[in-house]
């Protein structure tokens, strides 16, 4: 180890610019290479952020479908007043005055009935 220093200092000594810009350039592509591993915008960060980003994208793309068929149903009740009223009839059931409303309601058999 100590003569692997030593030979270090001796080729600093023998060729001072070459050794001296050697050791900045060597720091610099160290510092940069650092921080495009490790750093806050690292590949592995910028790889992250890239499936977030398709993820937003999808749920943009679900909202927008839902935001269409919202828009075509606002269409549709605002087109008059029969769209309106059948809508009010089917969902709220709702009826006018003077109707009569009846409910149909099924037979229910048994099965534990005793028809011998």
């Amino acid at each position: 180890m100590y003569r692997l220093i030593r030979g270090l200092v001796n080729s600093i000594k023998s060729a001072p610019l070459f050794s001296g810009s050697f050791l900045v350039l060597s720091l610099i592509l160290g510092a940069t290479q650092y921080q495009y591993w490790f750093g806050s915008y690292s590949y592995s960060n910028l790889q992250d952020l890239k499936k977030e980003i398709a993820l937003v994208e999808l749920e943009a793309d679900l909202i927008k479908e839902a935001n269409e068929e919202l828009v075509k149903e606002k269409k549709k009740l605002n087109s008059g007043k029969d769209a309106l009223e059948g809508v009010a009839r089917t969902e709220l059931g709702l009826i006018k005055p003077g109707e009569k409303f009846y409910v149909f309601k099924e037979e229910v058999k048994d099965d534990n009935s005793t028809d011998r």
